[in-house]
């Protein structure tokens, strides 16, 4: 039976979405869903053993932090973080729930002055290339990890855009990022879940039981090159407390900085507002690439 093994197991205080570690139990847990199968969902995680959490005792899902799961006993109004990580008593816990990621996959290759790096290599100070060639410093990495088994997998789970699906030699391989992020197709920044046709552009299954999102932030809101496909760069559409990694970013510029601004680009979010003209481009650029056109 497959289960998630918790070298950890953290009481938290205070209230979502931010705790703190009150003490360390050091136990080791394994859970399964109250069927006893590991197809878990929301509020049905029990832990089957340990003395911390009585066997049997329904689990509330909250959240997750840094890979860990957060919850709390349906019977009662503690928080726990389950996690194969070691914290020090009093560290910060910000809660995500993962209703959101709008970053790359680990793995994806950022163009630098000096060629592609993994865009988890990138670090604070790197240059990177923008689609008009210009470089920029990183201001800040995003990490976000999203606990498959709670993560919805229209919102968090990847969306692959395979190689030469937007033009030629674009993106130069299979792109994966999530489905809120956008690129620049024809003038327009089109979020990867419009794009998709089930065929050369497509909805992915959970790379893994945990993966990582990661999102770049310049000064400005700007298109890099991933893959060689150009894609946005952070912008205040979401809030960078939902990042794993926020209290480093506070401790560099605080809690309160200026809103970058969107390009002045026209954002498409759903595959109903994609012009007609854009998706027959793309349905040849299927057909150019070998894969089928989707159905009408």
């Amino acid at each position: 039976m497959a289960s998630f093994n918790a070298a950890f197991c953290y009481l938290l205080a205070g209230s979502s979405p931010n705790f703190t570690i009150d003490i360390l139990l050091g136990e080791t847990y394994t859970c399964v869903d109250n069927e006893g199968d590991t197809t878990f969902e929301a509020d049905d995680v029990v832990i089957v053993n340990g003395e911390l959490l009585p066997p049997n005792t329904l689990f509330d899902y909250l959240g997750f932090f840094d890979g860990g799961w957060i919850g709390k006993l349906q019977a009662g109004f503690l928080g726990y973080l389950l996690t194969n990580t070691a914290y020090a008593g009093g560290t910060s816990i910000p809660m995500t729930t993962g209703t959101f990621t709008t970053c790359f996959l680990a793995g994806t290759r950022i163009a630098t002055p000096e060629g592609e790096r993994p865009v988890e290599a990138l670090s604070i100070g790197d240059h990177v290339l923008g689609a008009d060639a210009l470089a920029r410093p990183v201001r800040w990495i995003g990490r976000q990890t999203v606990v498959s088994v709670f993560a919805d997998p229209q919102r968090n789970f990847p969306v692959r855009i395979t190689a030469g699906a937007l033009g030629d030699n674009t993106p130069s391989r299979d792109l994966l990022v999530s489905p809120d992020h956008a690129l620049l197709v024809d003038g327009l920044l089109v979020q990867a879940g419009a794009l998709v046709d089930g065929v050369a552009v497509r909805h992915e299954p959970a790379p893994a039981e945990r993966f990582t999102w990661y999102h770049i932030e310049l000064e400005d809101h700007a298109l890099v090159l991933a893959e060689g496909a150009p894609a946005e760069t952070y912008v205040d559409h979401v809030t960078r407390r939902r990042f794993d990694n926020f209290a480093e970013y506070e401790a560099l510029y605080g809690a309160e900085v200026p809103a970058i601004p969107e390009l002045e680009l026209p954002r498409v979010k759903s595959a109903r507002q994609l012009p007609a003209a854009v998706r027959a481009r793309l349905d040849a650029r299927a057909a150019a690439i070998g894969a089928v056109t989707r159905a009408a």
